[in-house]
């Protein structure tokens, strides 16, 4: 059994989409509804805040200019880092008063698969955003849009509904970007809680975070759970794999409930999450692709 640690960074409202950037040797993740982006240097050990706002973002990517690719509750806007830390908006969203994006991922190509939320958690939208291209909805009337990636052969895309408790997988057209044929991968058990955000590991399985169920667990090719990770919070959020050698789980968890946002204790003294926590595993994951955007 992995052991896991917590980094040490400041309790956050809901951690989520962990990247873990190659070049910098450090971990990004978004407090959404805190408004920031943080970084943590692995070498140092330190963590510090990388961009705070008046904007939620919901998930983001590096470019291969090292610059951040943001999509956020009033459009997708890049955050120049390398030149002056302006934000210039990319894209506008139509979106509803009460909706947010919520995960994305980038594909081989650069594109990005952004999913969106309601708060009533109805009629949320998969985008596909590409350079030079329409912004195109590819999936509609989802509860709440999670985590995405793709299989080792890049032949299937996998998409969590965590309202639904399902992963499901669709086929998979790399020069195109467009997904078909959909099939229910994964059903989560109640007792395990709602499937998250996912990633995936050399050995082609899926690693599944379960908000409410305090683990994560690794499913393999044919959806079956094969291993599981307990985490010492209820409300795991998200995985990326990490360090040198892409071998280091990171987890994030959120304290949303939370009585007290410092320790992210309940009111009956349950840690609900908040912070980042690490595990070293036997098996690596794979470096995020860049967007092109």
């Amino acid at each position: 059994m992995a052991t896991v640690r917590s980094i040490g960074n400041p309790i956050c409202q809901l951690a989520e989409c962990p990247i873990w950037n190659d070049e910098e040797q450090a971990l990004y993740w978004t407090d959404i509804p805190g408004r920031r982006l943080w970084r943590y240097d692995r070498g140092r050990g330190t963590t510090e805040v990388a961009w705070e706002g008046d904007m939620m973002v919901g998930g983001f990517a590096f470019d291969a200019a090292n610059d951040i690719v943001m999509c956020t509750d009033k459009g997708v806007f890049k955050l120049h880092r390398q030149r002056d830390g302006a934000l210039r908006m990319l894209l506008e969203i139509p979106m509803a008063a009460d909706e947010r994006f919520n995960d994305i991922t980038t594909d081989p190509r650069g594109r990005i698969f952004a999913g969106t939320l309601t708060e009533r958690r109805v009629e949320g939208v998969l985008y596909l955003l590409e350079q030079g291209k329409a912004l195109v909805a590819v999936l509609g009337d989802l509860r709440t849009s999670n985590g995405m990636t793709f299989s080792l052969d890049l032949q299937h895309f996998y998409h969590t509904d965590s309202r639904m408790r399902t992963i499901r997988r669709y086929d998979y057209d790399i020069d195109s970007g467009a997904i078909d044929h959909p099939q229910v991968f994964y059903e989560g058990r109640e007792a395990d809680g709602v499937p998250d955000g996912i990633t995936l590991d050399a050995e082609g399985c899926l690693w599944v975070a379960c908000y409410r169920g305090g683990k994560v667990l690794r499913v393999d090719s044919k959806g079956q759970v094969i291993d599981e990770i307990a985490v010492p919070a209820a409300h795991v959020s998200s995985v990326a794999f990490g360090g040198a050698g892409m071998n280091e789980l990171y987890i994030t968890t959120g304290s949303q409930g939370t009585a007290d946002l410092s320790s992210g204790d309940d009111r009956e003294g349950r840690d609900l999450g908040g912070a980042v926590f690490r595990a070293t595993l036997d098996v690596a994951g794979r470096k995020e692709w860049r967007a092109n955007l």
